[in-house]
């Protein structure tokens, strides 16, 4: 395995081709690989580099999480998804009707899900960074193929803390207004149509697989109930 002199060798390589990486998450990731490689191995590395700021458990509790929890005692959290908003067209079943706010993310998994966020904030940030690397490298094959690598590296670290590697519906940034921002996000549905939605995924399938309109529009039975409740005359219970 290799020492601890190489692994910051590896590390000042690192923010050499990609200067918009911060030291401490070239470090952090540098560290992640050869652990993943080397294991039990690499008795000189300190793990406490990794692990400072990353406590990926479900139990973790970061400051700036318990930041974000003062945030969220207002009215938004407490106002009941339930009650009648007005009429107007349900995102779902498209009928002209009473309407309710469903919330993308469930409030029941808002501390979970602010956790991981929190968790994941400095692996997203180095994914953008790198990204935004990708136009300078496109002729340099080495560079490529070494972002890649790094890409590759930060997606693994991105899956185990948050349980997907997509970023693709979070903030590109993580701070107090937009992790506020994305949980907050609503849609406009019928009472049929969200009890339908809560009745065929759970909240935390809902918070992780289907906190998008347009990802819940992909679902087969949430489709077929669309569908159906779209044929049935607006003052009909089911």
């Amino acid at each position: 395995p290799p020492s601890e002199h190489v692994l910051e060798n590896v590390k000042n390589i690192l923010l050499e081709y990609f200067e918009e990486v911060d030291e401490d998450d070239a470090k952090k990731l540098v560290y992640a690989a050869a652990i993943d490689a080397w294991s039990a191995d690499l008795g000189l590395v300190n793990l406490a580099v990794i692990n400072n700021s990353e406590d990926i458990s479900d139990g973790s509790v970061s400051d700036s999480g318990d930041h974000v929890d003062e945030e969220y005692s207002n009215s938004d959290y407490d106002e009941d998804d339930g009650d009648f908003i007005g009429e107007g067209e349900c995102e779902l079943c498209e009928r002209e009707i009473k309407l309710t706010r469903h919330h993308l993310i469930p409030k029941s998994t808002w501390p979970r899900m602010k956790k991981r966020m929190w968790n994941a904030a400095p692996v997203i940030k180095s994914l953008n960074s790198l990204a935004s690397q990708e136009e300078l490298t496109n002729n340099d094959p080495q560079k490529m193929q070494r972002l890649q690598e790094t890409k590759e590296g930060l997606n693994r670290k991105l899956e185990k803390i948050l349980g997907t590697s997509s970023t693709s519906y979070l903030p590109t940034v993580i701070a107090h207004d937009t992790v506020r921002g994305h949980l907050t996000q609503v849609c406009l549905l019928c009472r049929q149509c969200h009890s339908a939605i809560h009745r065929i995924h759970t909240e935390w399938e809902l918070a992780m697989e289907y906190n998008t309109m347009e990802r819940l529009l992909e679902c087969d039975e949430v489709i077929k109930f669309g569908k159906w409740a779209n044929k049935q005359r607006p003052g009909n219970k089911t």
